[in-house]
């Protein structure tokens, strides 16, 4: 009988969920998702010194941003360490691990020996070697150690690796692995915190991970992990380690996060800037994952739908900003309207542009009219700013353009006189009696309609003028276009 699909996301508290981590995360559960299976959350945070709540919060706000809803969980590493002692003892009983006693500076003179000797720098194994009662006198006098585990002496540790199949790169030669350590230093009394190899086997073990789907780089520590799945007689999951993510040919890390603010590498910066869910999961999920010919558009139903393990990629994946934002944009397009007005709304108010009093087709409608222009959700702000403030100042090149000339007050103030008067006061009753002005006084359309755009919007481009004055309603308008014509007639508004 085929056991139940049991995946993990395991993520270490150290800072902001990266995008890796969530293709990584999404991966995983998709692949529960399809099979009916089950989704856990495990938060590593053994790391002591560098594990933080605000990290732990910031990772479960963006998974349930995300919609990466967990169905058991979340485990903390941090409260399991009996388990992790009465598995680490089953290793000492059985001499699959020894205490080692060299400091930090030994070690790293180890290490430079070898890198000049053009040898592997892996450990000596001079803790090994030492007399059984030597052994006893530095651990009972309180000299600190480190737990390493054995190593095989001769022979290969095979990955059961599904994305790369029986690759080379599966089979590591056990000499050149060497005796890794799996606890931090300690003491009998004080025992040192137990590391990432060691406490993933006892986890993923304990919990019955069937699968365990995880980035490339990790492949050289699933050898490690192997070895201690047969030390401690567990059988061994599947593994499957996706392609990296690389950016401009390089490894995406979360120390890019400070590279450029329009292009963060956490989830939540990515939120922040109003790009959506679904086109996140979306992007997201193309990242090392292929579907047959060229679609690249789905919903996250499809995704879980279409998601298999065997249209993995093995070769990187590359991160391309201009797509992950063609595919925001279309999203924002394509979503219901009442969906993107709500969505909207507190990049708004993020921005003091309070829609209150205004009703949601109201914002509705204004929004339609930068649609096509806005690729992230905070464009908005940008776009529609004048809709909720008269501007606060004037294209300057503009002004000197279409205002330069003081007699454009008297234009304004009589197209101010029109827009008053103006029965209903819609974009389809507009544009005769305008056109009719600028007529009478011998000016192009184009002479009068740029200076209207100026003194309403601030600036030389926007969507259909006559569409922006009925938005803004016949008081807003009026008031914008006399008190532009008000300064340019008192000389002011060059000042600007």
């Amino acid at each position: 009988m085929t056991k139940p699909i049991r995946v993990r996301f395991a993520p270490s508290p150290t800072g902001f969920l990266h995008v890796g981590g969530a293709r990584t995360a999404l991966f995983n559960w998709l692949w529960a998702r399809k099979n009916k299976g089950t989704f856990i959350l495990r938060i590593e945070d053994t790391d002591v010194e560098r594990s933080t709540d605000a990290s732990v919060d910031q990772i479960f706000e963006s998974m349930k941003w995300l919609g990466l809803d967990w169905d058991e969980g979340p485990y903390f590493q941090s409260q399991r360490l009996d388990i992790y002692r009465e598995h680490l003892q089953r290793l000492i009983d059985s001499k699959h691990v020894y205490p080692a006693f060299e400091t930090k500076e030994e070690l790293d003179a180890m290490r430079a020996l070898a890198e000049a000797e053009k040898r592997n720098p892996i450990y000596d194994r001079r803790s090994l070697n030492l007399p059984p009662a030597e052994v006893q006198r530095l651990m009972e006098t309180g000299t600190l150690f480190v737990w390493r585990f054995r190593v095989p002496d001769d022979g290969y540790t095979d990955v059961p690796e599904t994305l790369m199949g029986g690759n080379a790169e599966c089979r590591f030669h056990n000499p050149d692995i060497g005796d890794f350590v799996i606890t931090r230093p300690g003491t009998l009394a004080n025992p040192g915190m137990p590391l990432y190899n060691f406490v993933c086997v006892v986890d993923d073990a304990l919990m019955d991970i069937t699968h365990v789907i995880r980035g490339a780089d990790h492949l050289s520590n699933t050898a490690k992990q192997v070895l201690m799945y047969q030390a401690l007689g567990f059988e061994i999951p599947s593994f499957t380690h996706l392609p990296l993510i690389l950016k401009n040919n390089k490894k995406m890390s979360k120390r890019d996060a400070d590279a450029d603010p329009r292009t963060p590498v956490s989830v939540s910066a990515r939120r922040d800037l109003g790009y959506l869910r679904e086109s996140t999961l979306n992007f997201l999920a193309l990242l090392g994952w292929s579907f047959p010919g060229d679609r690249e558009l789905f919903t996250v139903e499809e995704l879980i739908e279409t998601f298999t393990l065997e249209r993995l990629v093995k070769s990187n994946a590359n991160f391309d900003e201009d797509k992950y934002l063609f595919q925001n944009g279309w999203y924002i397009r394509n979503m219901p309207r009442p969906e993107i007005v709500a969505r909207v709304k507190p990049f708004l108010a993020a921005r003091g542009l309070s829609a209150d009093g205004r009703s949601d087709e109201w914002l509705g409608k204004v929004i339609e009219l930068e649609i096509e222009r806005c690729r992230l959700l905070s464009d908005f702000a940008d776009a529609l700013e004048y809709f909720f403030k008269a501007p606060g100042s004037i294209d300057p090149k503009g002004v000197k353009k279409f205002l330069g000339d003081p007699a454009m007050a008297d234009t304004l103030n009589a197209v101010a006189d029109i827009l008053a008067g103006l029965e209903p006061f819609a974009k389809d009753a507009m544009e005769a009696p305008l056109r009719e002005m600028a007529e009478a006084r011998g000016l192009g359309f184009g002479k009068i309609a740029q200076p209207i755009r100026l003194a309403v919007t601030g600036r030389t481009a926007s969507p259909g003028l006559f569409e922006v004055l009925e938005l803004l309603g016949r008081e807003e308008s009026v008031s914008r276009i006399r008190g532009v014509a008000g300064r340019l007639a008192a000389g002011t508004l060059a000042a600007e």
